[in-house]
């Protein structure tokens, strides 16, 4: 049995006639990354928000490690980067560290420990008002993983950061996810999540389009581009196998949609067992973008 870290039921938020966040249910596993994907005011933060107890929900309900300890004690166990990153200018990168741990409670031999992880240990007498705005963002991670979390919520971890920030970031999301701690961030970038996510729920207006696994979310809209020298006999024969969805025809080709997921040699012998001969078959698989566009657009 996976354990549960975190688990949403039908949550709401409404501020005045806005409804923010619309019955958004999530099951969070441990050992995964999940992504919650969507463009800005989609309700991500609003979501985040409420489940680390700082922004109060209008309904539903959301319970940490499956119940078994009140909100405020789980939440010792979650390491969480919501704003900008606050530390103090003029103390080094080090003494921000230790003070945090002095907070709360935490032995000092965390410090380099964490800060090996998100690649600063060479800068670690550094002060902080030195730090370009990716190293800021690498301590802040640093920071959130000083109390070893369980889980760590990013929101929105590679904002305003230049490609080769961002290029770091992920590749500490990847090796914290690879040492056994699950993550949860919000972006609204696609390939952000299609490169470190396992798991995606996409959000728009506050309501779930998807829900599920990033390869689940591609694999599922593969189509056949087909061709044939008898065009209207394909169409014909092809109408009538069990698993079409929807067959279009454009400049030539015929775009096949099954409800389920068809081999493409079992396509091929399934035509030609009726006299179909094919000279032309492509299977397509719209990209996550595409699809995210898809969902986004309806």
């Amino acid at each position: 049995m996976e354990s549960t870290i975190l688990s949403i039921n039908k949550l709401n938020k409404r501020y005045g006639k806005i409804h923010a966040v619309k019955d958004v249910s999530l099951e969070i596993h441990k050992g995964n990354v999940y992504g919650i994907l969507g463009p800005n005011g989609s309700g991500k933060s609003t979501t985040l928000g409420i489940v680390l107890n700082v922004v109060n929900k209008t309904s539903g309900d959301y319970s940490w490690f499956g119940g078994a300890l009140q909100t405020h004690e789980a939440l010792k166990k979650v390491g969480a980067i919501i704003e900008r990153p606050n530390f103090y200018p003029y103390m080094s990168a080090k003494e921000n560290l230790e003070l945090v741990c002095k907070i709360k409670g935490i032995n000092y031999s965390k410090v380099d420990e964490k800060l090996e992880v998100v690649g600063l240990i060479d800068r670690k007498d550094s002060k902080f008002k030195t730090f370009s705005l990716g190293m800021k963002q690498r301590l802040a991670i640093a920071s959130a993983l000083l109390n070893d979390p369980e889980i760590l919520i990013l929101d929105e971890p590679t904002n305003g950061l230049d490609p080769q920030g961002i290029h770091q970031i992920r590749d500490i999301i990847r090796l914290i996810a690879s040492q056994g701690t699950t993550i949860l961030l919000a972006s609204h970038l696609l390939d952000e999540v299609e490169k470190v996510c396992s798991h995606v729920l996409v959000l728009r207006y506050g309501e779930i389009l998807y829900s599920g696994t990033v390869d689940g979310m591609v694999a599922h809209e593969a189509y056949f581009e087909l061709q044939a020298n008898d065009t209207k006999k394909l169409v014909d024969t092809i109408k009538s196998h069990p698993d079409i969805e929807k067959v279009s025809e454009t400049e030539g080709k015929v775009i096949v949609h099954f409800k389920n997921e068809v081999d493409a040699a079992q396509l091929n012998q399934y035509l030609s067992e009726r006299a179909v001969y094919l000279n032309h078959l492509v299977v397509k698989k719209l990209s996550l973008e595409e699809q995210f566009l898809a969902l986004t657009n309806k």
